[in-house]
């Protein structure tokens, strides 16, 4: 059974039957279903100035103490708090680093759960705050996002399920589908940023630095700019380079449709576009080595192939139609 606090109403009680009724400890923890322990530390620890019991006060000590718990945990582990102090380093030695440190050699200091210790921070009362941190976002039990963008994403981005049928039959034109075919899975190296027209498959091919969020906001912004694009929608997946879409979406005025994971058939005129690519350059090709100009001929290669599906006409030839 979970213990309970006293609530306001039972301190009443107590008061009624231990001085107007003079009824024992024992007796009170009877009737209320208490351990007589209970209501012997009740008696002792809530008196006033004048050693009497008043159940107003008692309960108003009571709130006192619940609204500063996490102060006196905090002087418990006083030992702890110095250690931490000395070791911590948001560089290189985190929270979690520095509290397994403390564990593992210092058996004998007492040492709090990381999720404790995160509390605190979060309260802004204990010894560093949550600017000290290297992360300085956290929210409990759930993913961390960004701020511009969570305002942005449901007004913006949308999952698949709720993409409309006609754009799903291929019957409107100005729908795209993007994604980044990677280059060495190292820091440092380029990647091809691809955007492809659902009903033409025409695909643009952008070279960028990385795949921070940002940059391919902007990359992708800057192709709809210099090829003067009809944007409507944007297909994505799933991965952390597509993080801020909805600040793009903000900025050029579309809606933005998210694939689920491991469904990457749901973009598959991009995916198809991706592995074209492929046949010029193998997977773990460092795509930096590629200037401009080879990227503007394997986006001519790529469009200029003719398909069956347009009875043999180019991606390029039916682009100029629309």
């Amino acid at each position: 059974m979970l213990y309970k606090h006293l609530s306001e109403n039972e301190r009443i009680i107590i008061y009624f039957s231990f001085y107007i009724k003079n009824e024992s400890i024992s007796q009170i923890a009877k009737d209320l279903n208490r351990n007589k322990s209970t209501i012997s530390r009740e008696l002792k620890r809530n008196l006033n100035s004048f050693g009497l019991y008043n159940p107003s006060y008692a309960q108003r000590k009571y709130r006192r103490r619940k609204r500063n718990t996490h102060i006196f945990c905090m002087l418990k582990y006083k030992s702890f708090t110095d250690l931490f102090l000395e070791k911590f380093n948001k560089r290189s030695f985190g929270v979690e680093a520095t509290c397994n440190y403390i564990k593992k050699n210092y058996p004998c200091v007492k040492v709090p759960s990381a999720r404790q210790v995160f509390n605190w921070i979060k309260l802004k009362r204990w010894v560093i705050v949550r600017s000290d941190c290297l992360r300085r976002k956290y929210v409990k039990g759930k993913r961390r996002k960004n701020g511009m963008y969570s305002k942005l994403k449901n007004k913006y981005v949308l999952p698949i399920t709720l993409r409309p049928e006609s754009i799903n039959k291929r019957e409107k034109f100005g729908h795209w589908e993007v994604d980044l075919v990677m280059s060495k899975r190292q820091k440092g190296y380029s990647h091809l940023l691809t955007m492809t027209e659902r009903v033409t498959r025409k695909t643009f091919i952008k070279l960028v630095k990385g795949k921070h969020p940002f940059t391919i906001n902007s990359a992708i912004k800057k192709i709809t700019e210099e090829n003067k694009l009809v944007v409507k929608t944007i297909t994505v997946d799933n991965g952390i380079e597509f993080s801020s879409i909805g600040i793009l979406a903000h900025w050029i005025k579309c809606k933005i449709y998210y694939c689920q994971p491991y469904s990457s058939f749901q973009r598959g005129s991009n995916e198809n576009a991706n592995g074209l690519i492929r046949r010029w350059y193998k997977k773990g090709f460092d795509f930096s080595l590629l200037s401009e100009n080879d990227i503007k001929n394997l986006e001519f290669k790529i469009n200029s192939i003719p398909r069956r599906m347009f009875n043999f006409l180019s991606s390029n030839d039916v682009f100029k139609q629309y």
